[in-house]
């Protein structure tokens, strides 16, 4: 990954931290609601839960369609939805910056008054049942008011197209070191941008005691196996063939389309258009669901090992980044000749 001449990095967040500190109005786009807040006009809600995205750049009709999916979904349960519309920063830095802003602006309000979560969606994130509330993602307060961060790993580890944060001054130095990640550890290897940077982040004794990871599907699913082996893409009108833990079912909240950038438009395409029917198939109530019966099982039972799950696939994926620097590294040294120069 290209970097900033140091100097430079340092300066430019030097400004944008003193900006996003100093902020007060939030100059926000986002689908109001009857219940939702308007921050602009400090008009207050019951909403206790927010999402957050970005969408910028050349316009994008098939990302405004997967955006508008959430409507159905924010008019239900009365979650306002606030969409950075103008790129801050170079890459997707963005996103940390927004959220940082965001959790900065509720922070400043008295605490009856603020959200308690903020819910980050990817805009290629399309809502295929608006009858599940997020709030039963949440964990449960008795046990577990000390989580501040509720996330998902898939085949790679981390994957930050979906997951929660709470509104604490917590996730402000979060978001404050996901930002200044290229100034502090300017060596890392930032392969994925903001979602690695996280993921270093989370596995330091300052974030980690604080973070859970929960089952992908739950609300940051993949499109799967559908359809006929021989097909390019997932068909949601088709049953699955091949079955993946992660893979989106018949009543899940979201389908993420991460990955394949060239392909994703076509991915995407058919689930929106899914959505936008509001098939019985997939609309289903959430007590004909199985959320409510797997999320129960997972904080009775599998939540107490999580922290030993997620070491554990840490390590495989450290073995394997490992493995493939060496084989790198080996491939580079027998392309050079005794005499340094590359060989013929």
């Amino acid at each position: 990954m290209a970097l900033l001449p140091r100097t430079n990095v340092y300066f430019v967040l030097k400004v944008v931290t003193v900006f996003l500190a100093c902020s007060v109005v939030l100059d926000m786009a986002f689908y109001s609601t009857s219940t939702a807040r308007n921050a602009d006009l400090g008009e207050e809600s019951n909403a206790s839960i927010a999402k957050v995205s970005m969408l910028y750049g050349e316009p994008n009709p098939l990302y405004e369609r997967a955006l508008a999916t959430h409507e159905a979904h924010n008019n239900k349960f009365g979650y306002p939805f606030f969409i950075l519309r103008e790129r801050t920063l170079p890459g997707y830095w963005s996103k940390p910056a927004y959220l940082l802003r965001l959790l900065l602006s509720e922070l400043e309000k008295p605490e009856a008054n603020r959200l308690k979560w903020l819910m980050w969606v990817d805009g290629d994130v399309v809502v295929m049942n608006p009858n599940i509330p997020l709030e039963i993602f949440l964990p449960p307060e008795a046990d577990w008011d000390h989580i501040h961060a509720v996330m998902t790993n898939d085949h790679r580890g981390l994957n930050n197209g979906v997951f929660f944060l709470k509104v604490h001054e917590w996730s402000v130095w979060l978001m404050n070191s996901c930002l200044n990640t290229q100034i502090h550890v300017p060596d890392l290897q930032l392969e994925f941008g903001d979602q690695s940077a996280l993921q270093y982040w989370f596995n330091k004794e300052l974030f980690r005691n604080n973070t859970i990871h929960v089952p992908q599907r739950w609300f940051n699913a993949y499109a799967g196996y559908r359809g006929a082996p021989t097909d390019l893409f997932a068909d949601p009108l088709q049953p699955s063939y091949k079955f993946k833990e992660n893979s989106v079912k018949e009543g899940d909240l979201f389908v993420h389309h991460a990955g394949h950038k060239s392909l994703r438009a076509q991915r995407m395409l058919p689930w929106i258009e899914v959505a936008e029917s509001h098939l019985e198939s997939w609309q289903l109530e959430l007590e004909a669901t199985t959320y409510l019966e797997e999320i129960a099982d997972f904080w009775k039972n599998d939540a107490r090992n999580e922290r030993k799950a997620v070491d554990k696939v840490q390590k495989v994926l450290e073995e394997n980044l490992r493995k493939k620097q060496a084989a790198k590294d080996t491939g580079a040294k027998s392309a050079v000749g005794q005499d340094g120069k590359k060989q013929a």
